[in-house]
C-alpha cells in the first residue's frame, strides 16, 4: 500500500494546539457546595451575635430601651407581643421581680441608680404608682397586663426592678404586692426621721414656691398651737417606720425584705451594692471603681465603660440650719418609735443622739 501524503496533517503555525490544562484552584462540586454553606451559617451567626450584644448594651443604657418598644395604642396585645419579640430577640417585658418600696426621701433614687450598673439587673426610671392608686383594679389581669407592658425589656435571667417611695407607707399596697408575688423581693431605704421629715417638707415647699403658691414654716407644719407634735402631719406620719414596716411583715417573710441605712448608703454606695447583690442572689459586678465623689454636689456619681451619671440638681438638697430646741423636741418624739423599729430590725441606727 502506497503512502498519500494527502492525509498529513500539518499543524497551523497561526493556531497553537490547545492542550488542556489542569486547573490548579478548582475544587470538586460538592465541596464547593459545602464550604459556602460552612461561610454563610458562620457569617450569620457573628450577625446574629453582635446584633444581639449591642441591642443588650444599648437597652442597658437607655433603661429598657425607653421610646423605642412603644407600640400603638391601637394594636391588640397579641399585635402588640408579636412586634415586640420582633424588636428584641429573646427579651420581653416582665413583671417586677423586686421593688424598691420606699422609704420617700431617703435615696431610693440613689439605690436604684447605683444598681442599674449590674448587667443582670434593668430598672424602670419612672415611678408608676400602680399599687397605690386606689382607682385601678389590681386583681384584673388587664391592669397587670398594662402594668407590665410599662416595664423594660429584659432576658430571662435579669431581674426586673421597679422603685415607688410612696408603697411603703400606703395600708393598701402590701396586700396587693403580695397577690400579685408573694415571693417577691423588697428593698427599703431609713433614713433619721427628723432628716427625712425636713427634706419632705422642702421637695413640697420648693413645689409651691415654683407655682407662687403659699406656703407654712417648718414649725407651723410639725407642732401644734399649743407646742405639741402635730401627729397628723404627713411628713411626721410617714417617719414613723415601725408602723408601715409591720404591715409589711404580716404579708412578708423579714427575709424578703432588706433595709438599708441612707447614712450607709451615702458614705459608702459600693458597700451596699454588694450587700444587695447578695440579697437578689447575683454575681458580685458592681465595684467601687464604679463611683466617685463630686465635691460640688456631696454626694457619689456613677462612673462606667459608657457613661458618667450624678443624680438630679433636686437630689442631695442643703437644708437650712434647724433651730436646736425644734431637733430636740422632734428627736424625743421618735425616739421611742425608733427603739420599736430596732427591735423590729433586730439593729440600731444611730439616730437617737439629741
Amino acid at each position: 500500500m502506497k503512502f498519500n501524503p494527502k492525509y498529513i496533517r500539518v499543524p497551523n503555525p497561526i493556531e497553537p494546539l490547545q492542550t488542556p490544562s489542569p486547573d490548579r484552584f478548582s475544587f470538586p462540586k460538592i465541596s464547593r457546595l459545602k464550604c459556602a454553606a460552612l461561610v454563610f451559617i458562620v457569617v450569620l451567626s457573628l450577625i446574629f451575635v453582635l446584633f444581639t450584644c449591642l441591642q443588650s448594651n444599648y437597652c442597658k443604657l437607655s433603661a429598657g430601651c425607653p421610646g423605642i418598644a412603644d407600640t400603638p395604642s391601637s394594636l391588640t396585645n397579641q399585635q402588640a407581643d408579636t412586634l415586640d419579640h420582633m424588636k428584641f430577640h429573646h427579651m420581653k417585658k416582665r413583671l417586677p421581680q423586686c421593688l424598691i418600696i420606699g422609704v420617700r426621701k431617703a435615696g431610693t433614687r440613689a439605690l436604684l441608680t447605683y444598681l442599674n450598673i449590674h448587667s443582670d439587673i434593668v430598672t424602670k426610671g419612672k415611678e408608676m404608682h400602680y399599687f397605690d392608686t386606689d382607682t385601678i383594679n389590681h386583681l384584673s389581669n388587664e391592669s397587670l397586663e398594662a402594668y407590665r407592658k410599662e416595664m423594660p425589656y429584659s432576658f430571662e435571667h435579669q431581674i426586673t426592678i421597679e422603685k415607688t417611695p410612696a408603697y411603703f407607707t400606703d395600708p393598701e399596697v402590701p396586700e396587693r404586692v403580695y397577690r400579685m408575688n408573694s415571693s417577691i423581693r423588697l428593698l427599703l431605704v431609713l433614713r433619721e426621721p427628723v432628716e427625712r421629715t425636713l427634706s419632705d417638707y422642702l421637695q413640697i415647699t420648693e413645689g409651691k414656691i415654683a407655682k407662687n403658691k403659699e406656703y407654712l414654716p417648718f414649725k407651723e407644719h410639725v407642732f401644734e398651737k399649743d407646742g405639741s407634735i402635730n401627729k397628723s402631719y404627713k411628713g411626721i406620719t410617714r417617719s414613723l417606720y415601725h408602723k408601715h414596716l409591720r404591715r409589711w411583715l404580716s404579708f412578708f417573710n423579714f427575709n424578703q425584705i432588706y433595709v438599708i441605712n441612707s447614712e450607709e448608703l451615702i458614705h459608702n454606695p459600693a458597700s451596699v451594692t454588694y450587700k444587695v447583690e447578695n440579697f437578689l442572689g447575683l454575681a458580685h459586678e458592681i465595684k467601687p471603681s464604679h463611683f466617685y465623689f463630686n465635691k460640688t454636689k456631696g454626694f457619689y456619681c456613677v462612673k462606667t465603660e459608657t457613661q458618667q451619671k450624678c443624680l438630679a440638681e433636686s437630689k442631695g438638697r442643703k437644708h437650712p440650719t434647724l433651730d436646736p430646741d425644734v431637733v430636740y423636741r422632734l428627736k424625743r418624739f421618735f425616739k421611742p418609735h425608733n427603739q420599736k423599729l430596732y427591735k423590729m430590725l433586730g439593729t440600731e441606727f444611730d439616730w437617737d443622739d439629741f
